[in-house]
């Protein structure tokens, strides 16, 4: 590895650590798992896991501190009534000791660059985690050599096309949360009240945006099929648009199973 390579990894590195992401707001989990059709879901494959597996593994991707991890180990636990074995997966050294406190096992892996080192898992869930990822195929490749063959993976990321970008990208602005710099959110917005609520946030580390068709597409290509997808809408007012318009809510959801 050349200098210049050595110091680009360790500037990544330090990003990585020292970015709010380990502290993960467990929302888009009690989200998630409180669907109907995503209970029922469970339920069902929960039958046949039962007949096969005397413990269902599930795993986290990008798990920050397992909060979100050990709420939905635990839904997991009550829809499917079987022990669960829960792992926590992330890039940052400081979520190991949170995980651990609250029983969860954790796995210090970089997800760009090293593959996971599980097998036969039932339940892979990748919470607004995706978006940070450089190669999303070699990912994708990883999760599908890990995932028993009744598995399903649960996958949410941000939707670039939203309705909020739809009004703001003719704009000439930015669209949200899609990021251009380590340092600042703010570039790109031209608007004075835009800018400085978006330099009250730091960057995330946002490289991927999707929209439904890519993450669906990309799922497709490699190696997995689509069992249900969701519009994820966080602002109340709009929550109308998951039943009308999924690709047009703040985020989006894809449950998929390996082929």
């Amino acid at each position: 590895m050349n200098k210049e390579n050595s110091t680009s990894d360790k500037q990544y590195t330090c990003f990585w650590e020292n970015r709010d992401r380990y502290k993960q707001s467990p929302n888009r989990y009690l989200e998630v798992s409180s669907k109907p059709s995503i209970q029922k879901l469970l339920s069902q494959l929960g039958k046949n896991w039962k007949k096969n597996h005397n413990l269902i593994k599930y795993a986290d991707l990008g798990s920050g501190e397992c909060k979100g991890t050990k709420l939905f180990a635990n839904f997991l636990e009550k829809i499917i009534k079987t022990p669960i074995k829960a792992i926590g997966i992330d890039a940052s050294t400081k979520c190991k000791l949170e995980c651990e406190k609250q029983g969860i096992d954790f796995i210090l892996l970089d997800l760009n660059k090293q593959s996971i080192p599980l097998d036969n898992i039932q339940v892979f869930t990748i919470f607004e985690t995706i978006e940070h990822i450089l190669n999303t195929d070699n990912l994708l490749a990883s999760i599908r050599k890990s995932i028993s063959s009744d598995g399903i993976l649960l996958v949410s990321t941000l939707n670039v096309v939203g309705w909020k970008n739809r009004i703001l990208v003719p704009l000439g602005v930015q669209p949200l949360n899609t990021e251009v710099s380590t340092k600042k959110l703010s570039y790109g917005f031209k608007f004075n009240f835009l800018k400085q609520k978006m330099e009250t946030w730091k960057p995330a580390g946002h490289i991927r945006p999707f929209t439904l068709n890519s993450l669906c597409d990309i799922l497709l290509d490699n190696g997995f099929s689509i069992i249900k997808c969701y519009g994820l809408e966080n602002w109340k007012a709009f929550k109308f648009l998951e039943y009308l318009s999924k690709n047009m809510c703040t985020g989006i959801l894809v449950i998929a199973k390996p082929t």
